[in-house]
């Protein structure tokens, strides 16, 4: 009974290949979107802390922008909107949404990583804290901030899912529309309403 599921799920999604799900050579795409925003904005940092650092301005400016508030309400509509474009991946407007949100969500969360990456090195180098206290909070800090990294990452990766410059729908979703009507609901269902759990738990 079990094999008989597996190979009857497997049929179902038989037409999908790898390279529907390998961005290849669109990571030169995140990579260039990811120091646009991040090395401007933590040179900035860097300046501000150290040239002028009784502009309260500057400062009020570096602590809104690392809030995460907007990231995550943008992010989590991002997620959302991905889960409509797998239920209607014969449409391509739940597909540019998906994929506009999602981007935007991403150009923020790189500029949340400058700022918190200048804040972290000019914290780390403070003569406040001792050796011990510098590598300890390196070391976990530094941690966060990779996890922080791909969190923000997996956004754009769900839109290389949604994406096409020249037909607006990805191959993904493409082939995801030859599916049954019933398995893209309940995998779309499944994966909003994960985040909708997520979303209060922060909320």
């Amino acid at each position: 009974m079990r094999e008989s599921v597996i190979n009857y799920v497997i049929q179902r999604f038989c037409h999908f290949e790898r390279c529907d799900i390998n961005p290849g050579n669109s990571y030169k795409e995140a990579i260039s979107v990811f120091l646009a925003w991040t090395v401007p904005a933590f040179i900035f940092v860097l300046w501000a802390s150290n040239f002028y650092p009784e502009v309260k301005l500057y400062h009020d400016a570096i602590t809104e922008g690392i809030g995460p508030n907007l990231w995550n309400v943008i992010g989590s509509f991002g997620f959302f909107s991905f889960g409509i474009a797998m239920i209607f991946s014969n449409h391509t407007g739940p597909a540019l949404v998906a994929d506009k949100v999602l981007s935007n969500a991403y150009a923020i969360g790189c500029l949340n990583f400058g700022l918190l990456s200048g804040q972290w090195c000019f914290l780390l180098s403070t003569e406040d804290l001792i050796w011990w206290q510098r590598g300890f909070f390196g070391v976990t800090s530094g941690l966060l901030m990779v996890i922080v990294f791909f969190y923000n990452f997996i956004l754009w990766y769900l839109s290389f899912f949604v994406k096409n410059e020249h037909t607006g729908k990805s191959v993904f979703l493409t082939k995801l529309g030859q599916v049954h009507l019933g398995w893209r609901v309940s995998i779309g269902l499944t994966f909003n309403l994960i985040v909708s759990l997520i979303f209060l738990t922060e909320s």
